[in-house]
Parts: C-alpha cells; structure tokens; sequence
C-alpha cells in the first residue's frame, strides 16, 4: 500500500491529467449539440486513427503466454522424439540379438543390464537374471555384436558380468585372417590390446579378432572386435596391435548370458594362474 502510495505522489500530475482527459471526453461523448458533435467525431477519428498506427505494437502478455506455450510443445515433441529414437534402436539391437540366437550354437539366455559400476580401472555391469535362470559364474556375456565379458558372481534373481575393459582381464585371441593367435587385454584406453604376435606376422588392419579354441574361460568363436591399426614396436619383435572392441562398453542395454561353462578344473586353474600374474604384476610396479 505505502508503495502504491509513493508511486501516485510521484506521478499525481499526469494522473490528474489524465483522468480530467477521460472526463472532459466522457462529456463530449454525452453531449448532442451539433457544434459539439464535429468536435467530438473529429477526436474519435483521431483516436482511431492512433490506434492504427500503433496496431504493430505486439500485446506483451500475450506473446510471453504464446512463449510459454510454444516452449512446452517444443520439449513435449522433443521427449517424444527421443523416445522414438529409443524405441528403434532398442528394436534394431532386438532384431540383431534375435538374429545372432538363432544362428548361434550355444543356447543364449538374454538379459537386461541394471547398473554399470568401475572401481580401479574394473569395470562391470549387473543384469537381472541369476541362478533361477540357469546363470552360472564363468559363463561369456555376449551382445549382438560379440563379446562383452563374463559372469564372476549371482544370486538368484541378479548377475555380475566383469567387462573386457578391466585391468584384470585376458583373452586368448585369434585373427580370422592371418590366424595370429596372442592375448588380448585391456590397457586403460579406448582399445583392446592383442599382445604377443611377432612382426614377422603380416597382420591387416580390419581383420576380425574371435575367441581362440586355446581359451579355457571362453567358447570360441565369440568376436572381439577387428584390427584398427597395426604399429611394429622399436627394439622387439612383436608388434603393438590396437583392437577396436565390436561393442562399445558404454551404451548397450541387453545382453547375452552364453550357457557354456568350461571345465571346473580347467577354470580353478586358470584362476590360479591369474592370480599369479596379478602378483608378479604388483611386485614389478
């Protein structure tokens, strides 16, 4: 109120003028003599006439509520949008997944994933199907593009899947192409890489890198990903090979549980033999 009050005070002498304008028109408007009737037809052209020249002057209020209204249909139709794109590349993967089942020869169990989680350069994803659906630890984690990791842990309705891209990884590995065979393993980067191919092997870049029938933790056959670039290491004899993974660890959603489990001792084994590794590796640091 006092500020309603402050701004009549400041501005009292136009809104006297004002409302003695409004007056004096208001009786003019009343008033049927004919010498008053010119006048008064002349001020009515005349107020017309202004407020035709000030027609282009936009209505604020209602150019801020068609703002308003424009912006809720812009996000309205980009959410749909996305949501569209979703949904087709989410059946794109579908009808590849489908496809790779059923020309795959090991029964495929298919899964969600429901969290990703990195701990120390290890990477992993938890799906949601476990022990009641016949997942077992050391079973291969495949997507419709090829291998992703494999089971180190379940419960009944959850399973824990370690990455490729995990410091403690390897794999043994062949080349479709020049039929090198080495280890694969992952180095921190964008790349896998395959290790102990001597250079006196002419490796191309694109070849496909699968799993090798030598690997005792995953069935064989199971793409890797394919050769990106091939570079010969000064002073040694094998060459640095960088391997673009065939899946990118960030972005898929379902997955294959692949039902095949090697050897138990064979696993206990090669669990020895990693373990031993990562020991050396320690103590060299």
């Amino acid at each position: 109120m006092f500020k309603l009050l402050k701004l009549f005070n400041d501005f009292k002498d136009y809104f006297i003028f004002v409302v003695l304008i409004v007056i004096s028109l208001a009786l003019i408007s009343i008033d049927s003599k004919p010498n008053i009737s010119g006048f008064r037809a002349a001020i009515i052209g005349t107020v017309g006439y202004v407020q035709n020249l000030f027609d282009w002057v936009p209505n604020v209020g209602a150019l801020q509520n068609e703002n308003k209204s424009l912006i809720n249909l812009n996000v309205q139709l980009s959410s749909e949008l996305a949501l569209t794109r979703r949904a087709l590349q989410e059946n794109d993967g579908l009808r590849a997944m489908l496809d790779l089942q059923q020309n795959f020869e090991y029964n495929l169990i298919p899964v969600d994933v429901v969290n990703k989680s990195s701990i120390q350069m290890r990477n992993f994803a938890t799906v949601n199907k476990g022990e009641k659906d016949g997942v077992r630890v050391g079973m291969a984690v495949s997507s419709e593009a090829g291998l992703v990791g494999s089971i180190i842990g379940t419960t009944n309705n959850f399973s824990m899947v370690e990455l490729l891209n995990n410091r403690n990884v390897r794999i043994s590995a062949i080349l479709l192409e020049s039929q090198a065979e080495g280890i694969i393993k992952w180095e921190g980067d964008e790349y896998l890489y395959f290790n102990n191919v001597p250079n006196s092997i002419e490796v191309k870049v694109g070849e496909i890198a699968t799993t090798s029938l030598h690997s005792n933790k995953y069935p064989h056959n199971l793409t890797i990903g394919k050769v990106e670039k091939v570079i010969d290491e000064p002073g040694s004899h094998f060459s640095r090979i960088y391997i673009k993974p065939a899946t990118s660890f960030f972005q898929f959603s379902q997955l294959f549980v692949v039902d095949f489990i090697q050897n138990k001792e064979e696993l206990e084994l090669l669990k020895q033999v990693e373990e031993r590794i990562q020991l050396l590796e320690k103590r060299t640091r």
